[in-house]
């Protein structure tokens, strides 16, 4: 809903940089997910190499998002009043992506005192999960950045 009513205003390459970010988000959870439930103590080669991608996933999904958001110039249209019950719950899920943002990168830390707190030190679980959570933070905190610059100014 949110991004059904919102995506019109979005750039055209905008909107294409976000949409293949999200995609390598999608690739680097599943590869994440694969690490963290199907690896053992020790992770076989081709274990790393899914490891790798799901890693080259959450970059790539960092940087489109990223350049997604760059490349949305900030709203200039002003609120007409037949508007504004839209842009208030609009702009209360646009801030969401925040929270979610910050929460996921509360997940990371946990994960990553976990991994290094334990006496083996980090197992491929916890770096996988910690993995999950930070693209999880960057896809949401990129997210947020890409959708505030949306809405009107007097709404942000």
């Amino acid at each position: 809903m949110l991004f059904g009513e919102l995506g019109p205003l979005l750039r055209p390459l905008s909107r294409r940089l976000a949409a293949a970010g999200w995609c390598a988000a999608a690739v680097g959870l599943v590869c994440g997910l694969a690490i963290a439930v199907g690896a053992g103590v020790r992770l076989s080669p081709s274990m790393q190499s899914v490891q790798e991608v799901g890693l080259a996933a959450t970059g790539a999904a960092a940087l489109l998002l990223g350049l997604a958001a760059a490349s949305q110039p900030p709203s200039e249209r002003q609120v007409d009043d037949s508007e504004a019950g839209f842009q208030a719950s609009a702009s209360d899920q646009v801030r969401s992506f925040l929270l979610a943002a910050i929460v996921m990168l509360l997940g990371v830390a946990g994960f990553a005192a976990a991994g290094w707190a334990s006496p083996g030190g980090p197992s491929p679980q916890s770096i996988a999960f910690s993995q999950i959570f930070l693209l999880g933070a960057a896809s949401c905190g990129l997210t947020f950045l890409l959708l505030n610059k949306v809405l009107p100014p007097g709404k942000r």
